[in-house]
């Protein structure tokens, strides 16, 4: 109803008056609503500001892309656009880079075993690399026996061997470290187009099949495969994958902007969506059970507290592209920043208070204030 026909058929000094004193106690409302909105948000937005740190590598647009760390809390990863391995000190501050010796490689991910030992994949160069920090030399290079197999994503089991996922080959593969030796085995579904790979406390491998739109598991003791279909109707463009403390299997959905649990116990899948439309890249598992996350295009590190199902989501800053992550032997998260060339920390302890719970906006109205608040949305 508009103002004009308000007053029409009333004397205007009474019904003028009257809109005023509505608005009046209508706008008190709202003020009230919006200061404690400003401090409740306020001093969450400032938490995340200063817990997060970001640190420029030393060459431009170097593009770190995968990152891990080792058990003294360096932290390394790969530089794709300059073909080298990279370590970040960060007690020091300082970041130490080493060419990686066949050229132009192509390096995609990267992952430290028991013994401080650094493996890499190398995508154009077809091999698995070995970096040994106390000699600050590669030792070997190791081909794979398929041409062309685009190395993608690397894991290690318990054994110190590496597995990793064939791209193009549809294989996944793995490096025996003591032998030398690498042995494939072909994926059931053609051109399923393997990424993401992690090993379970039972030393399970599981995989993704992004074309194929599927979660695989592989037995290393019988050589066979086991294929869930993530969705039967819709293609999530399934991504990354990590498992958390009680031996649960996560992964990111890109399309569907989710990140789902796979339970191997009850092989049901349980699906979380990513408030503001966020699209996850690399996830990790922290040792309390939450699943942090990077949104490249929004610009966020995120975390979700499964038990809770909430998420808390952390902005890096104006530019920022986080891309993969994980979480070091102190609980720090660090990730890769490609907008900026940037690798990235966030202290879990400085951006969150312990047991604290999601902001929540509450006010309280007397009987009048409420039942103008409620007309005004009726």
């Amino acid at each position: 109803m508009s103002k004009r026909s308000e007053v029409r058929g009333q004397e205007p000094v009474i019904s003028y008056q009257s809109s005023v004193i509505n608005k009046l106690k209508l706008f008190t409302v709202y003020c009230s609503l919006f200061t404690v909105f400003c401090l409740l948000f306020t001093m969450t937005a400032i938490a995340a500001e200063s817990a997060i740190k970001l640190y420029s590598t030393p060459l431009e647009r170097s593009l770190p892309i995968a990152i891990s760390a080792d058990a003294k809390g360096q932290v390394w990863f790969v530089e794709l656009n300059v073909n080298k391995i990279a370590m970040f000190q960060p007690e020091t501050s300082v970041f130490f880079e080493y060419d990686i010796p066949t050229t132009r490689s192509m390096p995609t991910d990267i992952a430290v075993d028991a013994n401080g030992i650094v493996w890499f994949t190398e995508q154009d160069g077809n091999q698995i690399g070995r970096f040994d920090p106390r000699t600050k030399t590669f030792n070997k290079e190791y081909e794979i026996p398929t041409p062309n197999s685009q190395p993608t994503r690397i894991a290690l089991d318990n054994s110190g061997n590496v597995w990793f996922t064939e791209f193009y080959g549809n294989k996944i593969g793995r490096l025996d470290t003591k032998k030398g030796t690498i042995t494939e085995y072909p994926i059931p579904t053609l051109l399923s187009q393997p990424i993401g790979i992690a090993v379970d406390i039972k030393g399970q491998i599981w995989f993704i099949e992004t074309q194929a739109n599927k979660l695989a598991r592989f037995s290393p003791a019988t050589g066979k495969f086991k294929e869930y279909a993530i969705e039967k109707s819709t293609f999530s463009a399934p991504n990354e994958i990590a498992v958390d403390k009680d031996g649960n299997i996560w992964f990111s959905e890109r399309i569907n902007m989710r990140l789902v649990r796979f339970s191997h116990a009850t092989e049901q899948f349980k699906r979380f969506n990513i408030p503001g439309k966020g699209v996850p890249e690399g996830i990790a598992a922290d040792r309390k059970g939450n699943i942090w996350f990077c949104d490249k295009h929004g610009g966020k590190v995120g975390m979700l507290n499964p038990g809770k199902g909430e998420f808390v989501e952390f902005n890096v800053g104006g530019g920022a592209q986080p891309f993969d992550i994980v979480v070091d032997t102190s609980n720090n998260v660090w990730f890769t920043e490609i907008g900026t060339n940037n690798i990235g920390r966030l202290n879990i302890s400085g951006a969150m208070i312990e047991g604290s719970k999601s902001a929540k906006l509450s006010i309280r109205l007397n009987l009048e204030q409420r039942k103008l608040f409620e007309r005004k949305h009726e």
